[in-house]
């Protein structure tokens, strides 16, 4: 429950901290004289400030202690992983909008003012991320420095998305938003990837990033005023029946507790770990469309050892307890997604998907009274496992092609494989017993997504 508090509180507050587009209201508006307090608030320019970084800081903030959960599931997967292309790519989404300018692209501002709004954002980026290193210490993942939180590679990068994203974004083309945002979104994932940086380290650096380009941009047009304006703003229209496709990535954590039961009165008990998954779908029609996504998982189980004593009562006399590798899950599922509009920044939906997963080998071990060193109880090698997976969410458009949502996630498969067991022996001389074993595997999980969208 501790979890599912926190990820609705999360959402929650995104919501109210996320703007509703007021060009796509006015019709609602114009025949009353009457301001609801709310859209003072929108229209005021500490919002339009704060209200997409706000959010990303808040959740680093919420999720600084449950760092580990989602660390695990880079040391399971890529614990090897050493490539250092973030060094570069971090300066990606700059190096285009320099190009587009430089080439003649017309976008939001004059060199000037850009420059100024620039040099303005970098100068708060750079301050805020240096200030948080030196103050709180914390220890890097591969535990090489003591300067981890936030991450400066992904405050820059969505310092330089949100300057292409104002710059040419708002006013030649949404792609280029996608663009930027996807760079920096892949300098975040990178900087976890090379066990630099912890979860709460990127959210909260990108947070950073975009609140400093949104200050910047703020004084530059406190000095330029309406000198250097280029390329106005595009205008948002979107009606309740217009479709969208998206991308997403998703983040979140198990909740409730999970069993595997194995031969042998071993059971297999686990409860929290983290997931992340790629998510996307295209709307054929108002309300219905096709998509799939790839997910992996972590969690941490633990042997229940009351059900294994009263399975084999003598060997309590002896063992002195058990150890249980950490359980990876990996799934490719495809199906049919579900999108509903309440109002024009307001959706409900969900997704029915089939698909197969895969999970890790598994081993558990006990140690004998007296024993410092383990010995093996059982070891299993898991088949591809058919599986079902159904989703509900609710999603607020916080711009024309961004969406943030609260998911709800239940995914169940059939599982089968080999196992060999080593009955424990007062002499630690087992003979291994092999033989095929299946299984059913429940999944609940609760998170957030981020999302490109792609309107019809």
């Amino acid at each position: 429950m501790k979890q599912m508090s926190f990820f609705i509180c999360l959402f929650f507050t995104c919501l109210l901290c996320m703007p509703l587009k007021g060009q796509i209201r006015d019709s609602l508006e114009r025949d009353s004289s009457y301001t609801p307090l709310h859209h003072h608030i929108w229209n005021s320019k500490a919002y339009q400030i704060t209200h997409i970084g706000a959010p990303l800081i808040l959740a680093g903030v919420l999720t600084y202690h449950k760092d580990k959960a989602f660390q695990n599931i880079r040391n399971s997967y890529i614990p090897r992983f050493r490539f250092h292309y973030d060094d570069y790519l971090q300066y990606s989404p700059g190096i285009v909008m320099l190009g587009l300018k430089s080439f003649g692209v017309e976008g939001r501002s004059s060199w000037g003012r850009m420059l100024t709004s620039d040099a303005f954002s970098a100068g708060i980026m750079a301050l805020t991320v240096n200030t948080l290193k030196s103050t709180i210490h914390k220890e890097r993942p591969d535990k090489s420095a003591d300067n981890s939180f936030p991450s400066g590679h992904t405050a820059t990068a969505f310092m330089f998305a949100t300057m292409l994203h104002k710059e040419y974004g708002t006013t030649r083309s949404p792609l280029y938003s996608v663009l930027g945002y996807s760079l920096a979104t892949g300098t975040a994932l990178s900087r976890q990837m090379n066990n630099k940086h912890w979860f709460s380290d990127v959210l909260t650096g990108a947070g950073i990033g975009i609140v400093s380009t949104e200050l910047g941009y703020y004084l530059a047009d406190l000095i330029f005023k309406n000198k250097g304006i280029v390329r106005p703003p595009r205008t948002w229209n979107v009606s309740q029946d217009d479709s969208y496709s998206f991308f997403g990535l998703q983040m979140g954590y198990n909740i409730g507790e999970r069993e595997m039961h194995l031969p042998e009165g071993i059971e297999i008990e686990g409860m929290g770990g983290a997931i992340a998954s790629f998510n996307g779908a295209w709307f054929f029609r108002s309300h219905w469309g096709v998509g799939g996504k790839f997910t992996v998982a972590q969690t941490s189980p633990h042997v229940a050892s009351d059900r294994f004593f009263s399975y084999h009562p003598e060997t309590e006399a002896y063992i002195e307890n058990f150890e249980a590798e950490s359980m990876n899950y990996a799934s490719l599922a495809g199906g049919i997604y579900y999108n509903a509009c309440l109002c024009p920044d307001l959706h409900i939906g969900g997704s029915v998907l089939g698909g197969v997963g895969w999970s890790s080998s598994y081993r558990a071990r006990i140690r004998y009274k007296g024993q410092e060193t383990t010995d093996p109880l059982i070891h299993c090698t898991i088949h591809p496992i058919p599986n079902i997976d159904f989703s509900v969410y609710l999603m607020h458009a916080t711009g024309q092609n961004f969406g943030v949502k609260l998911f709800l996630n239940y995914n169940t498969g059939i599982g089968k494989g080999n196992y060999t067991y080593y009955a424990p022996q007062a002499d630690r001389n087992p003979s291994p017993v092999t033989d095929k074993t299946r299984y059913i595997l429940h999944n609940f999980n609760i998170g957030f997504e981020i999302d490109a969208l792609f309107w019809k």
